[in-house]
């Protein structure tokens, strides 16, 4: 019982800081909250934190174990998302320059639906999670621990990803932050998609 408590430990302390440093998901989770409602920003997180749970139970089954030594699936992850992540990247720099209101309006065409799939394909072509889950995770929570270690490493995942995604959707969703973006929101907007951009550009060169 120990041990499997420390490596449950182990796999908390190493998670959180791989989780709250800034990228992608941080990246597009903020974005959407100050250039978009409430509702979609918490809707966007969901979308990422519902990839963190799907590659944590991918991990946790060995099937991540199984996907390393599988190069052409690794490939098409890698393709479907650099082309995925370019694509956001090139529009959020063309719409840079847009006052917010207009940019607004315009994105508030997007469904909720839309927007749980923008936060899901993030994270799911996500670099950082994409390594994560696949060694630090599969290593920690082998196939030959107890069932209740894997689920219990599972849903530590689950429940850490939404409350941070949630909390950051929250925060970024103020009236604050929103009147702090409409300042700057044409460098901010710049850096988000030059970082989208180069991370899926990495990915296709990757593949």
């Amino acid at each position: 019982m120990h041990t499997e408590l420390r490596i449950l430990l182990t796999l908390i302390g190493v998670y959180i800081p791989v989780l709250v440093s800034p990228g992608p998901n941080f990246l597009v989770v903020t974005q959407v909250a100050v250039s978009q409602s409430r509702r979609h920003a918490i809707v966007t997180a969901l979308g990422v934190s519902s990839a963190s749970t799907i590659l944590a139970v991918i991990a946790a089954t060995g099937v991540g174990i199984l996907m390393m030594h599988f190069a052409w699936l690794q490939n098409v992850v890698r393709i479907v998302g650099g082309l995925y992540l370019a694509y956001v990247g090139v529009k959020i720099w063309r719409n840079a320059t847009n006052p917010l209101t207009a940019s607004s309006d315009n994105q508030q065409a997007r469904t909720l639906l839309q927007s749980f799939w923008y936060g899901l394909t993030t994270n799911l072509s996500n670099p950082k999670s994409l390594v994560f889950f696949s060694t630090m995770f599969a290593s920690l929570l082998t196939t030959d621990l107890p069932m209740w270690v894997r689920i219990a490493g599972v849903c530590s995942v689950s429940l850490i990803s939404t409350t941070w995604n949630l909390s950051v959707a929250n925060w970024f969703s103020g009236q604050r932050m929103r009147l702090a973006f409409t300042r700057a929101k044409t460098p901010i907007s710049r850096v988000t998609a030059c970082v989208l951009l180069v991370v899926g550009v990495k990915l296709l060169v990757n593949a």
